[in-house]
């Protein structure tokens, strides 16, 4: 809700969501999990920000740069828990 609301646009969240309405109806467990619906919501924020071309955002994408982001909130979790 947050992105849908904030965000210029949501093209990706909202293909993930409509995948997952198709997969939902194949089995019940198979949803859009928070780390998916955080990855999809980075990249329609980099894309609408204003600040990246489409290029240099499909570069960040390539780079891997989202898996840093992943592993750096997973790493403090870890962290946390012990």
């Amino acid at each position: 809700e947050f992105a849908k609301q904030h965000f210029k646009a949501t093209p990706i969240l909202d293909f993930a969501l409509a995948v997952e309405q198709l997969t939902t109806r194949k089995r019940a467990n198979l949803i859009l999990n928070v780390d998916g619906c955080i990855a999809v919501s980075f990249v329609d924020m980099i894309r609408s920000c204003g600040a990246f071309s489409r290029e240099e955002c499909d570069e960040l994408v390539s780079f891997g740069t989202l898996n840093g982001l992943f592993v750096l909130g997973r790493s403090i979790g870890f962290i946390g828990h012990y």
